[in-house]
């Protein structure tokens, strides 16, 4: 999926073609088979690509599919299965039947952008060099229109239907809760039920990250309090940072990554860090920056050409529809207000990959999204309160759009909440109750 051209190393001679084949064992207790999806809906003569999919072999599983679905943009299924699959209570896998599948422009087949990978990696907030983007771009060719978030929701369509099933199960973290959403909004009679984790909400969100660096000041002060050796206050000094020259964007890459659940859910240390570089030491600062970051990660972990892609085709940025884009975010970041970025700046909002990096991206399909604007399906919101990654706020906006949603907040946890105990316990109820 490099360009077009490279297309052949994917494509097939019938894109019509919309089952899974080359059915073979893969890991214990799963098949592992390939789904041929078209690459542009409209064009039934046109390439096509092949999307692998793993599924565990209890087909009779007494309460069908449960369909686990990936983050990013740009993470793959099949090769996560092993870690996302400890993250499933063992009640829920055994009466369900787990599948994953690697959405389009992920995997080892996925789209490559060596630059892009190394300089910014899976992150949402540094900021991209323009070479990277441009070599990118060109790189997938004609074809980077089509990898929004409604072509992933059509593939999930196909593969529902190759399952030969009547209803999914879909649980989505991250980006992945946002694509489960926008599944049940234009297929909500296939859904049985719907668990999103650490929410991205389906009316989408602002480019610039103004929700994000709102919610940043409540989050360290709250993981202050949870901290006895705790005696600064974080937020202050984190806009002190960048007041005086380091790089907002950094920042919020680095204590976004922190809030991982894996890494540092609650951000315990975080508070002594960023005071400790107030005052003139900024080792631990550094070393912090060189540990949490997302720059590096290989695109069979995390496609950041792919990421690029479908953030640029999902997202209505302030060049919207008007031909000079510089023109139009130089409007829009005038129009800002500084109170509303605390502790952050102008030159973050500006600064992030979502703004740099579609600004220079060319114009291409947009993502077009269901008229229905609440769920229907049967829902379960969970919320990790330390979460930097993704707003409290987005998910009690994601309740408050659907009929039938529960919203669990887990105290002290961060971002992808089934990685806790407490969020799978909260996942086994929902499912098997």
């Amino acid at each position: 999926m490099r360009t077009i051209r490279l297309l052949c190393a994917l494509v097939l001679a019938c894109s019509a073609c919309s089952a899974p084949a080359d059915n073979k064992p893969c890991a214990a207790g799963f098949t592992c088979t390939t789904l041929h999806v078209p690459l542009d809906r409209q064009r039934a003569d046109g390439p096509s690509l092949d999307l692998a999919v793993i599924a565990a072999d209890n087909v009779d599983a007494p309460r069908g599919v449960l369909l686990l679905l990936t983050g990013g943009p740009g993470q793959p299924g099949v090769p996560l299965l092993p870690s996302l699959q400890r993250n499933v209570h063992p009640d829920v896998l055994r009466d369900y039947r787990l599948v994953m599948f690697d959405q389009r422009g992920t995997g080892s087949n996925g789209i490559n952008c060596a630059s892009l990978q190394e300089t910014v990696g899976g992150s949402d907030f540094l900021t991209p060099p323009t070479t990277a983007v441009d070599e990118c771009a060109q790189r997938i060719g004609t074809g980077l229109g089509y990898y929004g978030t409604p072509d992933t929701v059509d593939d999930i369509e196909q593969l529902r239907q190759s399952l030969k099933v009547d209803r999914l199960t879909l649980d989505g973290t991250s980006y992945g809760s946002f694509t489960a959403a926008q599944y049940g909004l234009k297929y909500p009679d296939q859904v049985q039920t719907l668990v999103l984790d650490s929410v991205v909400p389906h009316k989408g969100f602002d480019p610039m990250g103004m929700d994000l660096m709102a919610a940043t000041g409540p989050v360290l002060k709250a993981a202050c309090r949870q901290d006895p050796a705790c005696t600064t206050d974080p937020v202050a000094d984190l806009a002190w940072l960048v007041q005086h020259g380091v790089s907002g964007t950094d920042l919020m890459e680095t204590l976004s990554v922190a809030s991982l659940n894996s890494v540092n859910p609650t951000l315990k240390g975080i508070p002594a860090i960023l005071h400790a570089a107030r005052t003139g030491d900024d080792t631990g600062l550094k070393e912090l920056f060189q540990q949490m970051t997302s720059k590096g990660l290989t695109y069979g972990t995390l496609s950041a050409g792919l990421h690029m892609a479908t953030l640029c085709s999902d997202l209505h940025f302030p060049w919207s529809g008007k031909p000079d884009r510089a023109t139009a975010l130089d409007d829009a970041v005038r129009r800002l207000d500084p109170k509303q970025l605390y502790p952050y700046d102008m030159a973050t909002a500006r600064g992030q990959l979502m703004i740099q990096g579609c600004l220079r991206w060319p114009a291409a399909r947009v993502s077009t999204y269901p008229a229905a604007q609440q769920l229907l399906p049967r829902t379960l919101i969970l919320h990790g309160s330390n979460d930097l990654f993704c707003p409290l706020d987005w998910s009690r906006w994601e309740q408050a759009h659907s009929r039938n949603a529960e919203l669990v907040v887990i105290p002290g946890s961060g971002h992808s909440v089934q990685r806790d105990a407490r969020g799978q316990e909260a996942v086994r109820e929902f499912l098997l109750h």
